[in-house]
């Protein structure tokens, strides 16, 4: 990954999430509640439908910035974000970022990105991460 300068943009990440990938990620991360896999349930919740988990999003949000950066996220990168709407099943969730400022961390240069996540145009997070540079880069 050549370094990254202020105004670069993070490729975009777009799924259809469907109740498939929901009910998944509850098998992976142990989280049954039936907000996010009982159908039946949640149409008498406050959404009237299933809603993604929150956790779910912030797992596709480190797979776009790893997949920008060679997996570089994994090896020290933050989130700071807020949960603002939910995803909904039949959403097109659409991740991406751009580069805001070249920061120092623990005498380590980072790349602070804004986050731009939106379900079916619906701003779903906001916030930021900060991304790990290569020292050598």
């Amino acid at each position: 990954m050549k370094r990254p300068v202020p105004g670069d943009d993070v490729p975009v990440l777009a799924m259809r999430v469907t109740q498939r990938l929901i009910d998944d990620y509850a098998h992976a991360s142990g989280d049954f509640n039936p907000i996010h896999v009982d159908p039946a349930y949640a149409r008498d919740g406050p959404y009237g439908r299933t809603i993604a988990h929150g956790l779910m999003l912030l797992a596709l949000v480190a797979r776009m910035l790893n997949q920008w950066s060679d997996g570089a996220f994994d090896d020290g990168g933050e989130l700071d974000v807020a949960f603002v709407a939910p995803v909904f099943v039949g959403d097109t969730l659409e991740l991406s970022g751009t580069v805001e400022e070249i920061v120092e961390r623990d005498g380590a240069p980072c790349a602070r990105i804004r986050l731009v996540c939106t379900a079916s145009g619906r701003q779903v997070l906001a916030g930021t991460a900060t991304q790990p540079l290569d020292r050598s880069a």
